[in-house]
């Protein structure tokens, strides 16, 4: 073997995401199965129809979602600590715009008493009064410091600017949101939103017969609410019609930056394609913002473009931090990269390079049970399919310099573009 030639990297030409088993209970949970692993443990995902789109109230969703821990019918939030530790279990509680998250880990010999567990939690929790304040003034004093930061101010304008103040996507909690929570809010969310029929359950990891078993009698012990739930959409978005914001911060040394514009879901037949172009632009290390703007202007230590897809809305944004004098100039140079895009084909070199990067970053997504399970909830809960993942590595494959060009025509359109700066005037 001649350890001083390079290894060939030989192209992915076929790719498929493992499926999952899918039932359905008795009592409507949707339980999806995916067997993966050989060590005795399981990972749990429940995922609930209660994220913020449901709420009528700022906070309430994702104050729902993290107190579920803090007290149950039968257990207090310690006794429900200590248990979790004597079991060697673990849990994590989330909330998006569209769903709530749980997630459990479990020992397999000890998963009838943390299905008992989950169960409590999830669908039986008390929201005891003296922990819902600690976490509110927690929260409070954390939302006051983040919105000190300029990273924080810039990017939060940029949503209230692409969606409106009202609609969920641009939705931003204030100090005083905090305040005017009630807990009665948080029980009738509870009541309303956490029942079987509005709930899916992922397992990951060594499902035995015998622990399928567990999971489903747990599960199906559960009654039904017997009520229909509320399906609600995120609404219409109404943008701002300044397009260029200043957000004003006198004693901060730096600025943030962030330039963005509407974009579409993942279900849309340019997603895949559009992926490349951002990737090219401002998605990885050795793009061409980075390259440019950091590595030879020296504008800043980091910049980068990304996709961000809702369930039904989306948008394209680039971010960074900047020294003050250097704002404009940096402004300035991420539509002049966006704009000699429109105007000049990417070499065949640079477009391989990109999609080399990317087929092996798609390639990480699902290496291992965890990273799969991960794609598949993030596939249900935004209304995809298996072939959405199955075609990934054909569409990067096949993407061509004249799509990237054809794309950036299609989208870099500058009066489309909010540009959103926090920080002190230059």
């Amino acid at each position: 073997m001649d350890r001083k030639k390079q290894p060939e990297i030989k192209p992915i030409e076929d790719f498929k995401i493992e499926r999952a088993e899918l039932k359905t209970l008795s009592n409507g949970i949707k339980l999806y199965i995916l067997r993966q692993g050989e060590e005795d443990v399981v990972r749990l995902d429940w995922m609930l129809g209660a994220g913020n789109c449901y709420q009528d109230e700022r906070l309430v969703a994702s104050f729902t979602a993290q107190l579920l821990k803090e007290g149950t019918r039968s257990k207090s939030s310690s006794e429900i600590a200590d248990e979790l530790d004597f079991y060697g279990s673990w849990l994590q509680l989330s909330c998006s715009h569209q769903y709530a998250y749980v997630t459990f880990y479990a020992l397999n010999k000890y998963l009838p008493k943390v299905m008992s567990l989950a169960n409590e939690i999830i669908f039986e929790p008390t929201f005891p009064e003296k922990e819902f304040h600690t976490y509110k003034e927690i929260k409070k004093k954390q939302n006051i410091m983040d919105s000190q930061k300029v990273g924080y101010m810039a990017h939060y304008q940029f949503l209230k600017s692409l969606y409106g103040e009202e609609h969920p996507y641009g939705r931003i909690a204030e100090p005083k949101d905090f305040d005017n929570i009630k807990l009665e809010w948080i029980k009738e969310f509870h009541k309303k939103f956490y029942v079987t029929e509005n709930c899916m359950v992922f397992v990951t990891g060594k499902v035995t017969d015998e622990v399928e078993k567990t999971i489903c009698s747990a599960l199906e012990s559960i009654a039904p609410s017997g009520r229909k739930i509320e399906k609600r959409t995120s609404g219409t978005p109404y943008p701002d019609s300044r397009h260029r914001i200043f957000l004003e911060k006198k004693d901060s040394v730096q600025s943030a930056v962030v330039i963005g514009c509407p974009l579409f879901t993942r279900t849309d037949p340019d997603y895949h394609k559009f992926s490349v172009l951002n990737t090219l632009l401002g998605g990885y290390f050795g793009s061409r913002l980075m390259s440019n703007i950091r590595e030879e202007k020296g504008y800043t230590y980091g910049i980068g473009s990304s996709i961000t897809t809702f369930k039904e809305l989306g948008h394209f944004s680039i971010m960074s931090q900047t020294g003050v004098e250097y704002t404009q100039p940096l402004i300035d140079e991420v539509f002049k990269e966006m704009d000699k895009l429109k105007k000049e084909e990417v070499s065949e070199e640079e477009l391989n390079m990109v999609k080399m990067y990317m087929l092996g970053e798609h390639l990480r997504l699902v290496d291992g049970g965890l990273s799969i399970a991960d794609n598949i909830i993030s596939m249900v809960g935004n209304g995809l399919d298996y072939d959405f993942y199955d075609k990934t590595v054909s569409s990067i494959n096949d993407t061509t310099a004249k799509d990237i060009k054809d794309l950036a025509n299609k989208y870099f359109i500058p009066e489309n573009f909010y540009t959103v700066i926090a920080g002190k005037e230059a």
